[in-house]
């Protein structure tokens, strides 16, 4: 495997089952992938899928195993998720194999001292298993780094990095259907910021290869030897090929032709030969496309397609796929060769709006040009995630938790004590003095219990909103330690920015529309929120109630009562006497009930403050420990989301 800190060229090969593409970039570099001319395949920037071995030439790619003779076998639109298959995986290693080495002899970068990445396109349809078995049948043509990467997802990087669709920044980052027309299917998948989801089934076999094979067809009706032809393609698999290939080849033509010519010339036509033995003798099979003759190509009835043309069955399954979407997409990108079909295009936008139907300027090269963009996103990611890995497994994070845990502390103890005196302290006085609590430790057990009661009730939000103004102040620490990375890696800093905490309905929230934020980014607000109930019920339920008794607005009450009792004991005797005793109600009302409740109001305030700062180290010393852990747990796990959003951004 390539290590992220080198430089690596990396090479998007896009093994198609009609055609083949090779793109090169730089991890180093930032400038789009160029397409690489392969040479043995056909000297040009798209290759037939063709392979063949010879018992003299060896193995035989692209054109040169289409026309040589004598070959023992041939291989064509062998790309298959079969790859158990004899005439799956030995084409595609002997493919593989051959492309990639003509390639080495050719590029002295593939050949050199620095590692290559070779990645590859799955479909959408290939889950991670399939991918990974693909990826393990490429090795064994000889290279060591190679990654699958689905199609859909090269085919996003490439409309936002090439630079050559126009699109914005919204309409990537929405609702996108991607339809990659290849030769044995139409792939359709739904991305959702450059996040694909499962392939849409429109339940058809429509690759474009169905009009090769409509062209031969169409083509062996007008042959005067029509039937020594048919004979000899029946036995001859080879033959076969050869034939569908020469239809492709003048089909693409035809659609790469500007359309003006047909119209200014409706005879004009565009076409090849090849010679054909027979039985009969040499037969010279021409073929000859007019504007006319295409178009009866793409509204032939196809018996696969249930009696349905081409265009019909392309066009019900955009429909099908926006269905299936359950909305119409912001935009939809072509890929692959078929989708420079003129009808194609128009049928997209008749369905969608011209302003959201995109294609690149070569669309037959856009997933292998999308393919080395992800490879290079790739190496750079790993390092990314090499260096947040790095961060989290330091101690920094808990360090930085740890040292402003005190600031926690305060906004808790605040919360509980704060505004106590008049809504526990003295109604639980007069319940006291009217004979209804037996003893001031049963009194103050029992606001212990209602101030747990009152902070975990869902409409109380002085603790969540305590908790939401603590982790609030240690964001912008949190991105200093995160800003040297994205920096290192070209990232703005808000990419590792853990969003604003607000409380909504009671609860801690998390206001941001991200993927991630639905679930993990809730993370560290949920933690807190747990952990500090539950060091808060340890501490009322535990030393709570002491606390309640001896410190704050209570001490007046204690001290009312040392003062009926005439104890002569020490101060702490005392208190600990008065607290336990159970006074004869005529005694409780020997002194006015409004006087002591107006002593209480009098110095609530700083007696609240008082009890808070007593709540705040209890808080600590119960939980101080837990508390730092599992906050810095939920943080390093809300960064690990953050950074899984932000791979996407890396180019």
């Amino acid at each position: 495997m390539a290590k992220a800190s080198n430089s690596v060229v990396v090479v998007g090969f896009d093994l198609g089952h009609g055609e083949t593409a090779l793109a090169k970039t730089y991890t180093d570099k930032t400038a789009p992938p160029v397409v690489l001319d392969i040479g043995s395949t056909g000297s040009g920037r798209q290759h037939v899928t063709a392979v063949a071995e010879h018992p003299t030439r060896g193995v035989l790619v692209g054109r040169e195993a289409t026309d040589a003779r004598g070959v023992t076998s041939l291989y064509l639109a062998f790309k298959s998720p079969e790859i158990d298959r004899d005439d799956v995986h030995t084409p595609i290693r002997l493919f593989v194999d051959k492309v990639c080495g003509d390639a080495c002899e050719r590029d002295q970068d593939l050949a050199g001292s620095r590692p290559v990445r070779w990645v590859f396109g799955a479909p959408s349809g290939w889950d991670a298993e399939l991918r990974r078995s693909y990826g393990a049948l490429l090795k064994q043509a000889g290279l060591s780094d190679v990654e699958v990467v689905p199609e859909s997802r090269a085919a996003m990087l490439y409309a936002r990095d090439s630079g050559e669709v126009q699109a914005g920044q919204d309409q990537l980052g929405g609702n996108v259907l991607v339809v990659d027309l290849g030769s044995s299917t139409a792939d359709f998948t739904s991305v959702l910021s450059y996040s694909a989801g499962p392939p849409i089934d429109t339940g058809l076999q429509l690759g474009a290869g169905l009009l090769d094979r409509t062209i031969l067809d169409r083509q062996l009706e007008q042959h005067p030897m029509n039937d020594a032809l048919r004979e000899t393609l029946q036995e001859s698999r080879f033959e076969r090929l050869r034939l569908e290939l020469l239809c492709r080849e003048a089909k693409e033509t035809f659609f790469r032709t500007d359309p003006s010519r047909f119209v200014d010339d409706p005879e004009a036509t565009v076409g090849g030969m090849r010679k054909v033995a027979t039985r009969a003798g040499n037969a010279y099979f021409e073929v000859e496309l007019t504007a006319a003759e295409m178009e009866a190509v793409i509204n032939t009835p196809q018996p696969s397609l249930g009696d349905r043309s081409w265009r019909r069955a392309f066009r019900d399954s955009l429909d099908d796929a926006v269905r299936t979407m359950g909305r119409q997409p912001d935009m939809v990108l072509l890929t692959g060769g078929a989708s420079r079909m003129h009808f194609v295009q128009q049928e997209a936008r008749d369905a969608f709006g011209a302003d959201r139907v995109l294609l690149g300027l070569e669309p037959e090269v856009a997933i292998a040009r999308g393919l080395a963009l992800a490879g290079r996103m790739g190496v750079r990611a790993a390092g990314f995630r090499a260096d947040i890995r790095k961060l989290l497994k330091s101690d920094r994070i808990g360090s930085l938790v740890e040292e402003r845990l005190p600031a926690l502390g305060e906004r808790l103890g605040a919360a509980v004590a704060e505004g106590m005196t008049d809504r526990h302290v003295i109604p639980a006085f007069r319940r006291w003095r009217n004979g209804e609590i037996a003893t001031l430790d049963d009194m103050a057990a029992g606001i212990s219990r209602e101030l747990h009661a009152e902070l975990a009730d869902p409409d109380n939000t002085r603790l969540t909103a305590a908790i939401a103004e603590w982790q609030n102040e240690l964001r912008p620490e949190l991105e200093e330690l995160t800003r040297p990375i994205c920096r290192r890696w070209h990232l703005p800093p808000s990419a590792m920015e853990l969003p604003a905490v607000q409380v909504s309905g009671g609860q801690l929230d998390v206001p941001i529309d991200s993927a991630a934020a639905t679930e993990v980014l809730d993370n560290i607000a949920k933690i807190v929120n747990v952990v500090v109930a539950g060091v808060i019920a340890m501490t009322l339920f535990g030393a709570g109630a002491a606390i309640i008794a001896t410190t704050g607005p209570f001490a007046v009450i204690i001290a009312f009562i040392v003062l009926l009792m005439g104890a002569n004991e020490g101060r702490e005797a005392a208190m600990a006497k008065a607290r336990q005793a159970n006074i004869p109600l005529m005694m409780r009302k020997l002194r006015s009930e409004n006087a002591l409740v107006s002593k209480l109001r009098q110095g609530s305030a700083a007696q609240e403050a008082q009890l808070a700062r007593a709540f705040s180290a209890q808080f600590l010393d119960d939980g101080g420990q837990k508390l730092v852990s599992e906050i810095a747990k939920g943080i390093a796990a809300d960064l690990e989301a953050l950074a899984d959003e932000a791979e996407l951004l890396i180019s």
